[in-house]
């Protein structure tokens, strides 16, 4: 009788295990292409989000599915083969693999402190074609401007008056731009990635 509860907490300790390494295998992004189109997943802790989605999603994983609700509905199976994660959906397989987090496009919206006495808050938004807006966050006026990267430094330089040019650094882990001014009497300030 003894044996029947120790078999349980085993296998409830298997598949707790199996689920963490699950989670831990697919917490990456992943890009391939869907019906000639990119997609995109990103997993980091409870978190998924897919290419060009304005939220996170609420998503559902099992050991070979996937449910995922929210901008987007991502429904199917998948698997892990060679290292590629395999996504079966109505229309095919779509094979889709890793990518590190240097190679994450930096568009987007980006906010954070202004760096300034009086707590203002900034919003950068970058686009793929080299341009960049920022704002006081959330009423200001848009500053228009464009943007380069070379590997982990981001330049920023903007139409007003003067061509104000702005330098950040890029922190791939922590996903943040690092500035050490943005505007005149600022200092130091960190923007994050804003998916909401």
């Amino acid at each position: 009788m003894r044996v029947v509860p120790v078999v349980l907490a085993l296998a409830c300790l298997l598949s707790h295990g199996l689920q963490a390494q699950r989670d831990s295998v697919l917490a990456h992004r992943w890009v391939g292409t869907h019906l000639g189109r990119p997609l995109h997943f990103e997993f980091y802790g409870d978190t998924m989000l897919v290419l060009n989605d304005r939220h996170a999603l609420d998503f559902r994983l099992t050991h070979d599915s996937l449910v995922a609700v929210g901008d987007t509905l991502v429904m199917g199976r998948y698997r892990l083969s060679f290292g590629r994660l395999l996504f079966t959906t109505p229309d095919g397989v779509v094979t889709m693999a890793t990518q590190s987090a240097l190679a994450r496009p930096l568009t987007g919206r980006w906010r954070g402190p202004l760096g300034t006495d009086d707590d203002a808050r900034l919003e950068i938004q970058l686009f793929a074609n080299g341009v960049a807006r920022w704002r006081l966050f959330p009423n200001g006026r848009r500053t228009s401007g464009e943007w380069d990267r070379d590997f982990r430094i981001i330049t920023f330089v903007w139409e007003d008056q003067e061509e104000t040019e702005w330098k950040a650094l890029y922190d791939p882990i922590g996903n943040a731009l690092q500035f050490e001014q943005t505007v005149p009497e600022s200092g130091a300030t960190i923007l994050r990635r804003t998916f909401r």
